[in-house]
């Protein structure tokens, strides 16, 4: 990740003096500071995050010989038997709290899909524009520019509603200790009735993706003068983004009747080059030849991010994001 942000960085800092080669191409129409630095805040809209589970429960009534049945948490598979006397070798489960020894049972939670869709995130950016010549036919000027910025992501979804639990008898055995995986065939003395019973309750907790967006950008501008002093410019480009997020869960199940409280955790962590276009504006107010404020807006397209953790998916989903800055702007 510091190899990736340390190559962007320099990456930047060298545009400038490769852009300086266009002084070679006589332009006597350029401004007397062609040069501009422009740095402030940003707020980014509609990142998203959607949360799966890797559950398939398989169906509600046991067939004959059982059924291959995947969970949040573990699994319930038929063994090489065909799971003969009712029971099955091939089955795991991850948490202790999975155990209900009330009711002699191994229970398993499958919570479903779901989404979320953060507060603006916010973070800063630091722009270099460099005016290369004149508009033809207009009053303005277009070059290239880049620019370097970093978002902080914290995307995070409340748990409520109903729990889903299936139950399967231990048949007056102990289990294993937690993080166990049976075997599909050979001997094991840990088996599992595969007959299922389904369970409600209420589910609570939260999941969420934060970490870190940096961003490097590249392409050509256009502005357009108003006046001496106001002006719009349009920029349009590629924009390269090395990421790290990671992706926390926390669930508790409290089963209705008095039954088990199933409780969960989980983390992970990613880092991946996410890359897209974007489209930009700015608006700018010189209060004289070297200062001005700026307002400005960009639409991003960037490809997403997938980690995994504990039977659970989560994906970052900034493919279509938007981003608003305002800041103070110094041309040399």
């Amino acid at each position: 990740m510091n190899r990736i942000v340390l190559s962007a960085a320099f990456a930047l800092a060298a545009t400038p003096f490769a852009m300086h080669g266009a002084d070679l191409i006589e332009n006597t129409n350029l401004p007397d500071n062609p040069n501009r630095l422009s740095f402030g805040p940003t707020f980014g809209i509609n990142f998203k995050a959607d949360f799966y589970d890797n559950a398939n429960p398989g169906p509600s009534v046991t067939p004959a010989g059982g059924a291959n049945r995947t969970y949040d948490d573990g699994y319930v598979r038929v063994d090489s038997s065909g799971d003969a006397g009712n029971q099955t070798k091939d089955w795991g489960y991850q948490y202790a709290s999975q155990y209900n020894s009330a009711y002699d049972t191994m229970q398993f939670l499958h919570s479903g899909p779901s989404s979320a869709t953060g507060n603006p995130q916010y973070g800063g950016e630091l722009i270099y524009q460099r005016v290369i010549g004149s508009l033809p036919a207009l009053s303005g000027d277009w070059g290239f520019e880049s620019g370097f910025g970093f978002t902080e992501l914290d995307l995070r979804e409340n748990l409520s509603g109903t729990a889903y639990v299936d139950s399967f008898s231990l048949n007056g055995q102990s289990p294993p200790q937690a993080g166990y995986n049976g075997p599909f065939s050979g001997p094991s003395s840990a088996v599992l009735g595969d007959a299922v019973t389904h369970v409600t309750g209420t589910l609570s907790g939260y999941q969420k993706l934060s970490g870190q967006l940096f961003s490097l950008r590249l392409g050509p501008f256009a502005e357009l003068n108003f006046t001496p002093k106001l002006s719009l410019a349009a920029s349009v480009g590629l924009t390269l983004a090395p990421t790290t997020v990671d992706y926390d869960f926390s669930e508790i199940a409290t089963l209705y009747g008095g039954g088990n409280t199933i409780t969960e955790s989980g983390h992970s962590s990613k880092t991946k080059l996410l890359y897209g276009p974007y489209v930009g504006g700015m608006l700018r107010y010189n209060f004289n030849k070297n200062w001005g404020v700026y307002v400005g807006a960009r639409f991003q397209n960037l490809t997403d991010l997938n980690q995994s953790v504990g039977g659970r998916t989560a994906r970052l989903d900034p493919s279509v994001t938007f981003y608003g800055s305002a800041g103070v702007s110094w041309s040399f």
